[in-house]
């Protein structure tokens, strides 16, 4: 059967051997980032022997001896000749479709025809690196599919003029542990071979799984060698080449098609009844005939206000109508959120009114390019055919300490959110004389960022599997149990409930940013009445987040940080492993996205949002204040990012230091990034106000949520597509993201004119006519 000449591939040209290909959704590959190459590296010497069995078979095997090892297996194979599969826990069967074509494909291969030939040259072959764990061998993904075995009758002539069967590209797991899986503590699975094979259409994974271990059984029988392993039904799989819409697909497709043909209602209306009369009426101004026209035509002529820092927090859009000009109803204003003209103008727009905190929009953007850099490297992991040759020393490089802390990233969105929450609510409550609408406060955060958030969750998780091919490409997905979850996602806890289970994990941080936001009344509030009732409450809670962060990380023995070295790596062997292993799920899920860990950057933005709320942005500074300001800030933000270098280099710091370098690291860099907004916003930032308050980074810095939200998807897309294992060197990996990077930003203009900007116009025109009423 095919599984045999399989089999022989694997075992004599070709063995393909790695991680299980099985998709790695985000909690998985970050929760395990800091012992991934440890324990990779201790498996290796568990391993070794069978890893050295598999670099001395990986023998040329020729032409003869191939089709006489395919006779061989078809004269001697059980299964082959009856399709049942003896066992002790009873017979197993392999549908006789399968072995019919399986048979054929074998004779085809004794008979020399070209293209059983091809088929089994798309097998994965062996390359250099076996010892280095550099077996990540696809074969051709493209060469399989591409093939159409003649249709025959039994025994009976060809006829070229029909087809048989068509190749299908498979990947087939022989795990050197037993189970070949993830053990409970860690979702790393053993390492273990994984070969590209391309089977008949009429073949299932079950059926691959079982020909595959009978021809182990019959290559032992053949060639006297000894094989103690088997292929895994858990983690072997076929792609299939014409993969059906499933319900939820169609179901998204319809959601994509209707807010596609908004889209273009909505700017057909915008350019018919809004930008042509306007347009007219400019060139008409310019002809001396505004007057007469404007009677005539009694156009529209609307101009929207876009958002920025000086919004008030609850408010509305304002839209402001010439009083000549005939005002849109609600329907019409509700298909005017829908124009992609419009809103694409609002976007890309540079303008800002006065007083506007400018520096912000550059520390947005550059925080955004930061996340995607790390990410690019993250989520490479699973597909990276170099890993242990180059991850590992690339986590011991200076200069890579910038990346391999960039997690500070996020808490310098968390510093932004306090901040600029409250400076624009204490700003509010001072033109109100204390009074708020806090449902709106509530609810305008809830419609900003829900909307978006959850219906690119309801096309990408339905919709993925369509989106390409390949050898590694998931047809089943990449999120946990197809996004059962996503409830948790609507209701911002799914950082606390279902984690591991979780869906976009991603999200966690959007979670950890409206709890944030939940609770900043309670900080925000006492400020506007006395500032020393403000501070006393913000020290109490900055006290206790700094207590918990610095108690957990003690507890559990924590590293300090993803890519550190466990605390507790003790040695190679499978408790060592499943420790290490421990100690990084442990980090994730107990600390890094907890919120009672990660709030120091937000009440730190807090505090200092009150502190320009206090002097309206007016403020002067002796200079001998701020040089020592910026060389302390600077200084603490380079002992941040750096001081973990000695750890790096495989000298763990202990575990209060750790925990106290976890406990206290977020909250100062929240402390050196309001530094920089204060001292840019004071007229103290000389240079690095000005590439920070570039005009050309305002749109980008819009994007910057949409961006988030779908640029894990942009890598998963392109790291799964790749029809063969990726070697990254430095100017590939630096190549990779600025890819990433662009088609993020492309792709989140395109989640904002579609989903995000809408929802905001809706929400102006549902509340604006409450107010009327």
């Amino acid at each position: 059967m095919i599984r045999n000449a399989v089999c022989i591939c694997l075992l004599l040209c070709s063995l393909n051997c790695a991680l299980s290909q099985q998709p790695w959704s985000y909690v998985d590959t970050l929760s395990t980032l800091g012992s991934r190459a440890q324990i990779l590296e201790s498996q290796k010497e568990d391993n070794a022997e069978e890893i050295k069995t598999i670099q001395e078979s990986a023998k040329p095997l020729s032409l003869d001896k191939l089709q006489d090892y395919a006779q061989r297996l078809l004269e001697s194979s059980h299964l082959l000749k009856t399709g049942v599969k003896l066992g002790a826990d009873g017979n197993v069967t392999v549908s006789k479709q399968c072995i019919d074509d399986t048979t054929y494909f074998l004779t085809s291969i004794i008979s020399g025809q070209q293209w059983a030939l091809k088929m089994f040259d798309s097998f994965g072959k062996p390359s250099s690196g076996i010892l280095q764990l550099e077996l990540n061998w696809f074969g051709s993904y493209d060469e399989c599919i591409a093939v159409r075995a003649p249709y025959t009758e039994v025994n009976q002539t060809t006829d070229p003029g029909k087809i048989q069967f068509k190749g299908q590209y498979c990947t087939a797991v022989l795990p050197f542990s037993p189970e070949g899986a993830a053990t409970p503590a860690s979702p790393m699975p053993s390492i273990g071979v994984q070969l590209g094979i391309c089977l008949p259409n009429s073949c299932s994974a079950k059926d691959m799984v079982l020909l595959l271990n009978n021809a182990l059984d019959e290559i032992v029988n053949i060639t006297g060698f000894k094989i103690a392993f088997q292929f895994s039904n858990l983690t072997s799989r076929c792609q299939n080449e014409d993969l059906e819409y499933d319900t939820k697909a169609i179901a998204a497709i319809v959601v994509g098609t209707i807010f596609g043909l908004l889209l273009v209602i909505g700017t057909l209306y915008d350019f018919m009844f809004v930008q042509m009369p306007k347009w007219a009426q400019t060139a008409d101004e310019d002809d001396g005939n505004l007057n007469s026209n404007q009677e005539a035509n009694g156009t529209m002529n609307i101009k929207y206000r876009h958002s920025d820092e000086n919004t008030p927090l609850i408010g509305e859009t304002k839209t402001s109508i010439d009083n000549n000009s005939m005002e849109p109803g609600v329907c019409g204003k509700a298909l005017l959120s829908f124009s992609a003209y419009s809103n694409g103008l609002k976007i890309l727009s540079t303008k800002q009114p006065k007083g506007s905190l400018r520096c912000i929009h550059g520390i947005r953007f550059f925080s955004m390019t930061w996340v995607i850099l790390g990410h690019t490297l993250v989520f490479s992991i699973g597909n990276l055919e170099n890993f242990t040759t180059y991850f590992p020393p690339l986590l011991k490089r200076f200069t890579f300490q910038a990346i391999s802390n960039a997690t500070v990233s996020v808490d310098t969105f968390f510093t932004l959110s306090g901040l600029l929450i409250s400076y624009l609510t204490l700003k509010e409550l001072k033109k109100t004389e204390g009074k708020l609408n806090w449902f709106m406060f509530y609810f305008h955060r809830y419609w900003r960022l829900t909307p978006p958030y959850m219906l690119l969750l309801l096309l990408y998780v339905p919709l993925f599997p369509y989106l390409a091919n390949g050898p590694a490409w998931p047809q089943q997905g990449i999120e946990p149990n197809h996004c059962e979850s996503w409830w948790t996602n609507l209701l911002y806890i799914n950082n606390l409930v279902k984690v591991k289970e979780g869906c976009m994990g991603w999200s966690w941080y959007l979670a950890n940013d409206m709890q944030f936001y939940i609770l900043c009344p309670l900080l925000i509030v006492p400020f506007f009445y006395s500032k020393f009732i403000g501070l006393a409450v913000s020290m109490v809670f900055l006290l206790t987040t700094t207590i918990s962060a610095g108690a957990v990380s003690a507890a559990y023995s924590m590293a300090p940080g993803l890519a550190a070295t466990p605390m507790d790596m003790g040695g190679a062997n499978a408790s060592a492993n499943a420790t290490a292993s421990t100690a990084s799920m442990d980090f994730f899920l107990k600390y890094y996205i907890t919120p009672w860990c990660r709030m120091g950057p937000y009440i730190v933005g807090i505090m200092v949002g009150y502190y320009l709320y206090v002097t309206e942005l007016r403020f002067r500074w002796s200079k001998l204040f701020v040089a020592g300001g910026w060389a302390v800030s600077t200084a603490s933000a380079l002992a941040v990012l750096y001081g973990l270098y000695d750890d790096a280099q495989g000298n763990p710091v202990s575990v209060d230091t750790a925990a106290f370098y976890n406990a206290v690291n977020r909250t100062v860099w929240g402390v050196c990034v309001c530094w920089v907004i204060v001292a840019c916003i004071g007229g103290y930032g000389g240079p690095v106000n000005a590439i920070l308050s570039w005009k050309a980074l305002i749109p980008l810095s819009r994007l910057t949520y949409c961006a988030y939200l779908i640029h894990p998807i942009v890598m998963y897309a392109i790291y799964y597509a790749q029809i063969k294992p990726i070697a990254f060197t430095d100017s590939l990996f630096v190549y990779y993201f600025f890819a990433h990077l662009v088609a993020s930003y492309l792709l989140a203009f395109v989640l904002s004119l579609m989903f995000e900007s809408p929802m905001m116009g809706l929400e102006s025109v549902i509340f604006k006519r409450k107010r009327r009423n």
